[in-house]
């Protein structure tokens, strides 16, 4: 019985990755734009492409993951272009998925929110951002009693010392 090739092909083959931009193709400069990856059958790398070029890659480091996340930003004119994903699994490489237009505008662009992960990836990056302000100030906070407590220990020290010293004259 002949094997039929494009069936035998097939059996090899990967399914076509889908991809998505978070918030949104239309940014204004200085922004951030988050392309997501994805296919249901897992991946070993995940490559982000500009034009022909490789731009950025996520290896799964805990499969099973079914989808890698690349933030591009703050972006710029040269930022602007047609993005692909294409994914390696098992020694095998997928077909390109469809390719997006990412559109960098110079004044701010209004845009209706995707309902969940738009809204919170905006509003973890500035949550993140101020976390890290709360913590430097209590470090700040923390070092002012340490040196406090060692210049009042040294002072305590230096008054000993003189009073024992005055004692024995």
């Amino acid at each position: 019985m002949p094997v039929n090739p494009v069936k035998l092909l097939a059996l090899g083959s990967l399914s076509k990755p889908s991809i998505s931009a978070e918030p949104g193709l239309e940014i204004s400069q200085g922004g951030c734009v988050t392309f997501v990856c994805s296919n249901p059958g897992g991946y070993d790398i995940f490559f982000l492409e500009k034009g022909s070029q490789r731009v950025m890659e996520k290896k799964n480091t805990q499969p099973p993951m079914t989808e890698a996340r690349f933030l591009l930003g703050p972006v710029n004119e040269s930022t602007a272009g047609d993005y692909r994903c294409i994914y390696y699994k098992k020694s095998t490489w997928s077909p390109r998925s469809e390719t997006l237009e990412l559109k960098v505008t110079r004044e701010d662009v209004t845009q209706a929110p995707d309902p969940g992960s738009t809204v919170t990836s905006v509003s973890t990056s500035q949550s993140y951002k101020v976390w890290i302000g709360v913590r430097m100030a209590m470090a700040g906070v923390v070092f002012l009693v340490l040196v406090a407590i060692l210049g009042e220990a040294w002072h305590n020290q230096e008054k000993s010392t003189d009073s024992s010293g005055s004692m024995n004259l």
